[in-house]
């Protein structure tokens, strides 16, 4: 699985999830070094990755699966594993309020559940509608830490329920990056072609 771009957050005062005087994020590791505690996150979530890619999340794509794919991802690490973060982060752009997190949470899963959960859809226009919520999934960013590996197995479970494998583990870093920035502009172009050259039919 590719390793997301979640490093480099932008924040003006954060102690409530770094250690004092530092950007590196309080983990069960006691760990101060940023580069250190990002190889050792990184070990630790590529194996709750691929067992979670063997033995899925079950949920109802909803706010609680997407909590619960966070918490397995990233339990070994924080002790916020799979619950939203407490202040504001930006990367270039500011993402959602935090205030407003679950608000814009529940309009984005009701929508995907009128969608009746992208259900019947030929391979182009999946590929549209997941890029649609991989993208605003993006730009609610609803997590502290971990947000791009939560929510690409999020899109890939969605995908794997209609039918398609969707293994995004040969995008390169850069072209995910683009496809993201292109994605909190409106733009889902780049974002539907990784999409639709990384699902196959089951």
């Amino acid at each position: 699985m590719q390793q997301s771009v979640d490093n480099y957050y932008e924040w003006e005062n954060d102690n409530y999830y770094c250690y004092p005087h530092s950007n590196v994020l309080k983990n069960k590791f006691n760990i101060h070094s940023e580069e250190e505690l990002k190889n050792i996150e990184r070990q630790v979530t590529a194996v709750r990755a691929a067992q979670i890619l063997r033995n899925p999340v079950k949920g109802n794509f909803d706010e609680k699966h997407l909590k619960e794919i966070h918490k397995n991802l990233f339990q070994d690490i924080y002790y916020w594993a799979g619950e939203f973060r407490k202040v504001n982060i930006s990367k270039g752009n500011p993402f959602c309020l935090f205030e407003y997190v679950p608000d814009q949470l529940n309009k984005l899963f009701t929508e995907l559940k009128n969608e009746n959960y992208l259900a019947f859809l030929d391979k182009e226009a999946l590929a549209n509608r997941l890029s649609y919520y991989l993208g605003e999934l993006n730009a609610i960013h609803p997590f502290r830490e971990g947000n791009g590996r939560t929510q690409r197995i999020f899109i890939m479970e969605l995908a794997q329920k209609n039918g398609y494998i969707l293994d995004m583990s040969k995008v390169k870093q850069s072209d995910m990056l683009y496809a993201s920035i292109q994605s909190f502009d409106l733009n889902y172009g780049p974002m539907t072609k990784i999409i639709r050259d990384s699902l196959r039919k089951r």
